[in-house]
């Protein structure tokens, strides 16, 4: 952002905010947020740096180390240079009367953007963060210094024989508040006047004259705002901000479509890359439970070694690493491994133990398997979710859960039914709103209980598919199941297709009207007697509660 753009934002923060007290001071990260009675200074020190008022904050955290700036008034904003540092003048009236006199200063210097507070003899006693320059090392308590600058004012300098390609490249590098972008629009006013006095001075009214705010789009991203139109962007198509506070709201405007957008494909490439190590690790322990060839040997080795031991046990002598034993069947020699520490009969009770583990093992495997492909199921629709998401707001359940109980994911049941196809439940209110209203397609189908609390029921669906009697049957069972009315007998359930649901402004969590729905009567039952199948370890995933 260039000092003449400054410039008009100093006016308008002058008339908005001048006089004004400030309330509280929010900060996160690179963020901070001044509250100035009703409205908010936003600062964003990233790149690209911001500076805007608004109604809501940027973040809501506050901020102790800045806490002493309650209560105090602004005076006035202004620039005590041409440069895109910015002086907020803060007193604080006495009992007795008399005032203290403070500084807020925003240094909109691009990558080394920085806040300062200062004291009256313009002493540090807040800094952002240590400024990077080697040139300008400072710190709290010592004196404020302001970036170093060996540029001058246009009438301080003296130019011979220029040209508009040297005007264009070279002129920002010398004068000062001036940018490449401003180098650009006055090479061109050089072209058409021929003399570079004349270019600046008209550049210099048409930004003085100005009381609109232009942002310029480049490849559908905002890449300019400048005070006035540009005929070097003439190219680029652009926005005008007129009004009440146009280059505040330009700005914003800026911000959010710039650095909102990039922050939350950071979110989502996060969150994204969660998942896939979440993935990735159930994967890796599904082959480790698929691998039961060798247990299975082991378990059958150890029963008959223990059923041969246990008919022969009056043969082993005790001391013994290893034995040989007629198989009480065949009569064919058996060597069986032994602990030469224990006793016979302790040796029996120890490979029928192992046996005994090791089985254990095989039907944890048989179990924990489906629960863990229900997870990889729930983790790749979650993924599918947030990669085709257009906002923050609609990936900030993830975030907001991380946050308050250290967890970032949903946990809806997930199965899959006898075609294949796969119904979501959701578990809660917010859940239910997840799954009908941001998880599933417009094509799917929903169900749930007449007139009775229960769980949202999702029948995932592909474009232009149609489900069997048995799909629809199965889903509404389940959501009878999932109800207050799952051992009421026979209920109604109602089912539409998703894009049939809409959600009254205002309406707690969870709840949604619907339309062209269908009714079916069916009984819990029918989905209990599924979940009991023989069959549901093959192609059901069974749900898994657990984080």
């Amino acid at each position: 952002m260039d000092y003449l753009y400054v410039e008009k934002l100093c006016d308008e923060l002058n008339q908005t905010l001048r006089k004004r007290r400030i309330k509280r001071v929010f900060s996160q990260a690179l963020k901070v947020s001044i509250e100035i009675d009703s409205l908010y200074l936003n600062f964003y020190s990233g790149t690209p740096n911001a500076l805007f008022v608004s109604e809501k904050p940027l973040v809501e955290k506050d901020f102790s180390p800045l806490s002493f700036l309650k209560g105090l008034f602004i005076r006035r904003f202004f620039l005590p240079r041409r440069d895109r540092v910015l002086f907020a003048e803060l007193v604080k009236i006495l009992p007795s009367g008399k005032s203290n006199l403070n500084y807020l200063i925003f240094e909109l210097t691009g990558k080394n953007a920085n806040l300062f507070v200062l004291n009256e003899k313009r002493e540090i006693l807040y800094l952002l963060r240590e400024p990077k320059s080697s040139v300008r090392p400072l710190e709290k308590g010592e004196k404020y210094r302001f970036p170093p600058s060996e540029k001058k004012p246009f009438n301080d300098l003296s130019f011979g024989k220029v040209s508009v390609e040297g005007v264009e490249k070279n002129l920002y590098r010398f004068v000062e508040g001036l940018s490449p972008l401003n180098s650009r629009e006055i090479g061109l006013l050089f072209k058409e006047y021929g003399n570079l006095e004349k270019a600046y001075s008209e550049f210099i009214e048409k930004h003085r004259k100005s009381r609109e705010a232009y942002l310029y789009f480049k490849d559908r991203k905002p890449k300019y705002l400048t005070t006035f139109p540009y005929e070097s962007l003439s190219e680029l198509n652009f926005e005008v901000f007129s009004g009440e506070l146009p280059f505040s709201s330009a700005w914003r405007k800026f911000y959010e479509v710039v650095v909102e957008e990039r922050e939350f494909e950071n979110k989502k490439r996060k969150l994204i890359e969660r998942l896939n190590q979440k993935i990735e690790s159930l994967e890796e322990q599904i082959k480790e439970l698929l691998r039961t060839d060798r247990l299975k040997e082991e378990i059958n080795r150890l029963k008959y070694w223990g059923e041969v031991l246990k008919h022969n046990l009056h043969r082993v002598k005790p001391g013994v690493s290893e034995v040989e034993l007629p198989d009480y069947s065949t009569g064919r020699a058996v060597k069986v491994p032994l602990d030469p520490s224990l006793s016979p009969k302790e040796n029996l009770e120890r490979i029928f133990n192992l046996y005994r583990k090791k089985l254990r093992r095989l039907e944890f495997a048989k179990e924990e398997l489906p629960k863990l492909e229900e997870e990889i199921e729930k983790l790749k629709l979650l993924k599918q979710f947030i990669e085709s998401s257009k906002s923050v707001d609609e990936i900030s359940e993830f975030l907001k859960e991380k946050e308050e109980k250290g967890r970032s994911l949903p946990q809806f049941k997930v199965f899959t039914l006898p075609s294949g196809r796969k119904i979501l439940v959701g578990r809660n209110r917010r859940e239910n709103e997840f799954l009908s209203l941001k998880a599933s397609n417009p094509w799917d189908f929903w169900f749930h209980v007449k007139d009775t609390p229960g769980s949202h029921v999702i029948l995932k669906l592909q474009r232009g598919e149609e489900p069997t009697d048995e799909d629809i049957l199965l889903s509404a069972s389940a959501a009878a199941y999932f109800s207050k009315g799952r051992e009421s007998g026979k209920v109604l359930v109602d089912y539409t297709r998703v894009k049939n649901l809409k959600k009254p402004p205002g309406t707690p969590l969870g709840f949604v009207t619907y339309r062209e729905e269908r009714t079916v009567s069916v009984s819990s039952e029918d989905f209990e007697r599924f979940l009991k199948a023989p069959q549901r370890g093959q192609g059901l995933l069974v749900s898994n509660d657990d984080n």
